[in-house]
């Protein structure tokens, strides 16, 4: 299959400390994948990398087969963070949701086809014109992914997007996140929080020590997430996971 984005032999070094050393892994075109591993492995370095926050020392990144710069990578891949309140600058949710069309310079009819697209595909309709401080947990990160729905990314990154989340506002999540995939759109979410999605996602890379140890499919590295410290409910199987049969 074609690959969306691709990561060839990436190292990065933080102040004489190696972060990420020697990476590579690839993600399909229209995947859902959960990158996960302890704490300090490496994830969110890797994303920021990905997206063009963050110069790597070494190594490539590819889009559609292509090296990508980091100009490239600011368009074409799109990363959600974990505290979705930084994201958010204007004072509804459809003007934020505009503000990035806006500032690409596109005309004003364009901007709205944009942000009915994004707002009708994560349900925002009735949010549209509330301020994004009156939101839920849930309805603000979703708020956040509509934002950069709106940008038209080829690949969406989130970084620990169940953190701090109750039932229904993660329940949110998890149901956009799937829309998202079923619309076809590329997806790596980073979380300590595997139990929460891996059922839903079709693959999966842990990562240790700045590495990527495993990768493969969700299903059958799932009995090897005990290994790098990343929880599992007790003698839950995989397909125990979904949240959405609860």
């Amino acid at each position: 299959m074609e690959k969306a984005l691709e990561v060839e032999d990436l190292s990065l070094t933080i102040n004489g400390n190696t972060i990420l050393c020697d990476v590579s892994c690839s993600l399909e075109k229209g995947s859902f994948a959960a990158l996960c591993g302890r704490n300090g492995a490496g994830k969110s370095q890797l994303l920021r990398c990905m997206k063009g926050l963050r110069k790597p020392s070494s190594g490539n990144i590819l889009i559609d087969g292509a090296v990508a710069d980091e100009k490239t990578r600011m368009k074409r891949i799109a990363l959600v963070f974990q505290n979705a309140e930084m994201q958010v600058v204007s004072q509804s949710v459809e003007k934020d949701i505009a503000f990035g069309p806006e500032n690409m310079g596109l005309d004003g009819k364009e901007v709205e086809r944009r942000v009915d697209y994004a707002i009708t595909l994560m349900g925002l309709q009735d949010k549209a014109k509330q301020r994004p401080q009156t939101l839920s947990g849930g309805e603000l990160r979703k708020c956040a992914i509509a934002g950069i729905l709106a940008m038209e990314p080829d690949v969406i990154l989130l970084d620990e997007p169940f953190a701090n989340l109750d039932y229904p506002s993660t329940l949110a999540v998890i149901k956009a996140l799937i829309t998202l995939h079923e619309k076809g759109y590329s997806i790596i979410v980073v979380s300590h929080e595997a139990e929460k999605f891996l059922y839903h996602t079709d693959t999966l890379f842990i990562m240790d020590k700045g590495r990527i140890a495993e990768a493969g499919h969700s299903s059958s590295l799932y009995s090897l997430l005990p290994d790098y410290d990343i929880y599992i409910p007790d003698n839950a199987s995989f397909e125990d996971l979904s949240w959405l049969k609860r």
